[in-house]
């Protein structure tokens, strides 16, 4: 009796629990992805860890980047890099430039491409560039590298305006003029 009295309750749960609607569950089974790549693509949420120890928490979805931080007040950058990237060692005076001329109106974000980067040498590295913007570092950069068009070369930089809309995608290095233009006339 008691176990037909669980099975009547699990089964009445069941139903009443199930999927929200027909589609959706129409969705879920036609698609021939597995639950690993479903479950990556329904979390665009980020947070990344800085080398100072904060946050930077960031939505991307449908090419639009949505953040508390920035939304509404700057245009972000989101740059994937390496230390061992000379194009990317050449860009970083470029950025340090136009994030200091232009701290009012553009942020930097450096999600750093490299897998258990020794901390000590990365702070030596920042020290010795003088990085100005903000640099990230741990697993979460390579979710997020995989979602952004799956980054597999460096230096590769994604612009967003300040509403959070894309705007353009660099690969290789960045055109200094192109961007410090952009960012002028917006």
């Amino acid at each position: 009796m008691k176990k037909f009295l669980l099975l009547f309750t699990v089964l009445v749960a069941f139903i009443f629990v199930g999927c929200g609607s027909e589609d959706e569950a129409k969705a879920v089974v036609d698609n021939s992805q597995s639950f690993k790549e479903l479950k990556a693509l329904s979390n665009k949420d980020y947070t990344l860890k800085t080398t100072q120890g904060k946050e930077i928490k960031l939505t991307i979805q449908n090419d639009i980047l949505t953040s508390k931080d920035y939304n509404g007040q700057k245009i972000v950058m989101v740059n994937f890099w390496a230390t061992w990237c000379p194009p990317c060692i050449k860009e970083i005076p470029v950025f340090n430039e136009l994030y200091e001329k232009y701290s009012d109106k553009f942020e930097i974000i450096g999600v750093l491409f490299e897998k258990d980067k020794d901390p000590n040498e990365l702070k030596a590295f920042i020290e010795k560039y003088n990085i100005k913007f903000p640099i990230t570092v741990g697993d979460e950069n390579f979710r997020m590298a995989k979602a952004f068009n799956n980054v597999q070369k460096v230096p590769e930089s994604y612009l967003y305006s300040k509403g959070g809309n894309f705007v353009k995608s660099y690969i290789g290095e960045v055109n200094k003029e192109d961007l410090e233009e952009y960012i002028r006339s917006n």
